[in-house]
């Protein structure tokens, strides 16, 4: 949806929200979604600085304003910034290397029409039962997206003697695709109630996912990135809760307890395998959900 920019402008100025976006790229490489439009007519998206190609940082304040007015003639939209979190971001070959991720934030995305929020809501608690009988009560949070929404695992959670000996990119895939096929029928179950075609869970971990940043605009809707206290998830209305002239975010999104994903990393990394796009990795043990079901299907003549 078009926006006037000076507002879009109004909205980055705002000084909670100029820290809550901080809060969320440090340590990130972050990346710019535009309203300037390149030669294909296709928005614009900017990850680096100038043609030295050094990853955009923001650490703080000063990092914050200095990108947004670095590429002010683009009218930035939408602030994005990866799942990975690295130990430098000084060149290109930084956000390529394995070895200089230090941890990565376990992301669910729920992807669904807005108008079909309450089967994304389901989703939502379909989800954070899973991460709960798992042990994990404390250290994730719920992001309405701007159309869907994203559950994350504090990146922390998992804690430093387990990244250590695991690659932290490979726990983070492991621990949303065994998640995402425990619920694979239960999406089809919700979608198929609520008239949800297009609802999905994607695990879009890779190693340069990006994701919208808390209190980010979104890239077309007239919607803010808002987080959803857990205890209060049936009470959110995106209708009413997410937009430019009020909104209301959880700003606790932050908290974590190191290790109380670790059983639920090591589970599922021994039953999964690791990132796939990583030949030399561990590689799952057991094929996907759809593929065990075709096989069994095949065995009794189906």
């Amino acid at each position: 949806m078009n926006l006037p920019y000076e507002k879009i402008l109004e909205h980055y100025r705002n000084p909670v929200v100029q820290e809550e976006i901080v809060e969320f790229c440090k340590g990130r490489w972050v990346g710019f979604h535009c309203e300037k439009e390149d030669e294909h007519g296709k928005k614009i998206l900017v990850r680096y600085f100038g043609k030295r190609k050094i990853p955009i940082r923001i650490s703080k304040l000063q990092d914050f304003q200095k990108a947004f007015s670095f590429y002010a003639s683009l009218k930035p939209r939408t602030v994005y910034a990866t799942a990975n979190i690295y130990g430098k971001l000084n060149s290109e070959e930084d956000v390529v290397t394995l070895s200089n991720i230090k941890a990565c934030m376990p992301t669910w995305d729920i992807d669904n029409k807005l108008e079909k929020w309450n089967a994304t809501l389901q989703t939502i608690h379909e989800i954070v039962s899973m991460l709960e009988s798992n042990g994990i009560t404390k250290s994730y949070f719920v992001k309405f997206s701007g159309r869907g929404a994203h559950v994350h695992i504090h990146p922390y959670a998992i804690s430093g003697e387990i990244r250590l000996k695991h690659n932290s990119l490979d726990l983070a895939w492991a621990m949303v695709e065994y998640i995402r096929e425990k619920i694979t029928q239960k999406i089809v179950d919700i979608s198929v109630k609520s008239d949800a075609e297009n609802l999905r869970v994607d695990n879009e971990i890779d190693p340069q996912r990006l994701f919208v940043s808390p209190l980010s605009i979104h890239k077309e809707e007239a919607k803010i990135s808002v987080c959803i206290n857990p205890n209060n998830l049936d009470n959110f209305n995106p209708e009413t809760d997410a937009n430019l002239d009020g909104f209301k975010h959880f700003k606790n999104w932050k908290n974590y307890v190191e290790g109380e994903a670790d059983d639920l990393a090591l589970k599922a990394y021994q039953y999964i395998g690791g990132f796939p796009g990583f030949p030399k990795h561990k590689r799952r043990k057991h094929p996907p959900l759809d593929k065990q079901i075709l096989k069994w299907l095949n065995k009794i003549n189906f």
